[in-house]
């Protein structure tokens, strides 16, 4: 084979992969502005049913401050046990992530809503978006530097908080009836847990269908 032949074949393959790369790039881009249009109205339905269901009981006429972390993934991952690590989604690989959706829990949701759900979060990009929760909570999205290095940092700095929560971006079906995303919440001491939540729309409202619990302290 020439050494031309060789050149040309080469250029082809360069191009070719850039083709690709540049197609990826592009839907990765239409995929997190069509579901950057639902996650502010799908995480408002979370943390309104999950979390502040009840408030009007125990918040006591305070202001309730919902902290969210900006970036989707974990300050407490590294160092803090095998178990935690394995079983957080934000600790895992991507290979760990492509196999964990592949439980038989996930089969509850539609392969474009998990493919999506893998695809949104390839990237640790800003999660930030407007929420609308029950009168007496605020949702607060912090970077990780904001959340302090002592619990006395924190409280004084976000007063009456329910600890801190690290949310996944949101995986969508082609109809945008059916979401996917992952949840980590950190309060004091040994507090915390995590979880896959599956979320519908009925009625152009959207509400909790499961959740499949990872780890809990």
């Amino acid at each position: 084979m020439s050494q031309n032949r060789v050149k040309s074949i080469a250029l082809y393959m360069t191009a070719g992969i850039a083709v690709l790369l540049a197609v990826i790039g592009l839907l990765f881009a239409v995929e997190q502005s069509r579901t950057q249009a639902e996650t502010g109205a799908v995480l408002s339905a979370f943390f309104s049913q999950a979390v502040l269901h009840d408030m009007d009981k125990w918040a006591g006429g305070r202001t309730i401050n919902i902290v969210i972390q900006r970036s989707p993934d974990c300050r407490m991952c590294p160092g803090a046990g095998a178990g935690f690590e394995m079983q957080s989604w934000f600790a895992r690989s991507l290979k760990a992530r492509t196999s964990s959706v592949s439980d038989p829990w996930f089969a509850q949701s539609s392969r474009i809503t998990r493919a999506t759900f893998l695809l949104n979060n390839v990237f640790s990009t800003d999660i930030g978006t407007d929420l609308h929760l029950p009168r007496g909570a605020r949702a607060v999205f912090v970077n990780p530097s904001d959340l302090g290095t002592k619990p006395s940092d924190f409280e004084a700095r976000f007063p009456n908080n329910l600890g801190y929560f690290v949310v996944s971006h949101v995986g969508l079906n082609a109809s945008n009836t059916e979401a996917l995303l992952y949840v980590d919440h950190f309060c004091a001491g040994l507090c915390g847990g995590g979880a896959y939540v599956l979320m519908q729309k009925v009625d152009g409202a959207w509400h909790i269908a499961d959740q499949h619990g990872t780890w809990v302290s």
